[in-house]
């Protein structure tokens, strides 16, 4: 069976609601990642993701280095428990019109699944 826990990216990257933009854009650019998991005191709280950053910073002329991650977030944070298929996942991600989920096992995100991972 084509669970995704199989195909999600590890280990999740994540920064704290406080961060700036360009904090999580180096962090991403670093580990050749598209999105981090946002917390608030270490709760996931949402998704920093690169269309984020592009979106809401970039093409509205804001300063990544004052803008806090906690204003241009995804969020609520959707999330997809582990034992559940592909095809399950690539339904949620059309309805929600989203291309990252944070994968969860008893509640804890274990992983991120984009549509990149699904197909590789």
């Amino acid at each position: 069976m084509d669970v995704i826990k199989d195909f999600m990216s590890t280990p999740v990257l994540s920064v704290n609601v406080q961060s700036t933009a360009e904090e999580a854009a180096k962090i991403m650019e670093e580990k050749g990642i598209s999105c981090l998991l946002v917390k608030e005191d270490e709760e996931p709280v949402g998704l920093i993701t690169t269309s984020d950053l592009v979106k809401r910073i970039m093409a509205k002329g804001l300063d990544p280095k004052t803008t806090k991650i906690d204003s241009i977030m995804s969020h609520p944070l959707v999330t997809l428990n582990h034992y559940l298929t592909r095809s399950d996942a690539n339904e949620l991600m059309q309805r929600k019109k989203i291309k990252h989920l944070a994968v969860t096992e008893q509640n804890t995100v274990i992983g991120i699944l984009t549509p990149k991972d699904m197909i590789s």
